[in-house]
């Protein structure tokens, strides 16, 4: 059983109300219907989600959170106490942060990064404000144009910073961003590079000949969409490639020479046609 986790559990017996279930290492624990997402028969199999109530009891539910024990995301301050703030968890019950683990002032409404952890102290499940001292001091061994899942975490001078993989952090560039970014928001992106310092360099579009792959195929889908011509030339603004076709101006252009070189568009003065 891992407490503030997803845990396998199997259905023991059924009642008017609850289920008892069975996880794993033979514990039974009994989970209220109305936690449940659909009707189960004895004996079936289901994932369910392991914590403590307001009275310490452990109890199931098979609605998951916004983040499990050793995930990081932002949530909102539902209240905040003296001794510490009450976080929406997306559960039932709210998530504790103590004020031991808080950086800055609290306020109601708002939302902020956390990480959440099993206190071993406590034996709760709470969250915490020092997220850098939950990234993995490791050296990462991605390789280019991995693709991993970020949290995109704040934006600097340089560009966003991203915690991949509820793990690492990294930073996308403020000149490779070609689509809507800001903190919060969860999304596929691809390794860039890491350096020898263990910095991760993130994209949100694949590097090299696998990009521009991409990008020929979206041309080839917006020309058919568009009746087969498109008002795009290598004269076009680089913002308004970025916003239409999520890339560079370079990389548009890559695109182009590698389509008319398949003689599968051609190139006209106000636009390219497909052929």
């Amino acid at each position: 059983m891992e407490i503030g986790k997803i845990n396998s559990a199997t259905i023991s017996s059924i009642d008017k109300d609850s289920v008892t279930i069975r996880l794993a290492d033979g514990t039974l624990l009994s989970m209220d219907k109305k936690e449940m997402k659909e009707e189960y028969t004895e004996d079936a199999t289901l994932d369910v989600f392991i914590y403590n109530d307001n009275k310490g009891v452990l109890v199931a539910t098979q609605r998951i959170p916004y983040a499990i024990v050793g995930e990081f995301d932002f949530l909102e301050v539902v209240k905040v106490t003296k001794d510490g703030a009450l976080l929406d968890w997306g559960i039932k019950k709210n998530l504790f942060l103590p004020s031991r683990e808080q950086t800055t002032r609290l306020v109601e409404g708002e939302s902020y990064l956390i990480y959440v952890l099993y206190d071993d102290n406590t034996k709760q499940i709470i969250g915490t404000m020092h997220v850098d001292e939950y990234l993995s001091d490791e050296l990462p061994t991605f390789k280019r144009n991995d693709e991993v899942e970020i949290l995109v975490t704040k934006e600097t001078p340089l560009g966003f910073k991203a915690i991949i993989n509820d793990k690492f952090q990294g930073l996308i560039y403020h000149n490779e961003v070609f689509e809507h970014v800001c903190p919060g928001m969860r999304t596929q992106a691809y390794i860039k590079g890491v350096r020898e310092d263990g910095k991760i360099d993130l994209a949100l579009q694949k590097q090299g000949y696998d990009a521009i792959e991409t990008i020929t195929e979206q041309l080839l889908k917006e020309l058919e969409r568009q009746g087969g011509f498109l008002s795009v030339t290598d004269k076009t603004d680089s913002e308004t490639i970025g916003n239409k076709f999520g890339c560079s101006k370079k990389n548009f252009k890559k695109a182009v020479g590698a389509l008319y070189k398949q003689r599968l568009i051609d190139i006209e003065e106000n636009g390219i046609r497909l052929l």
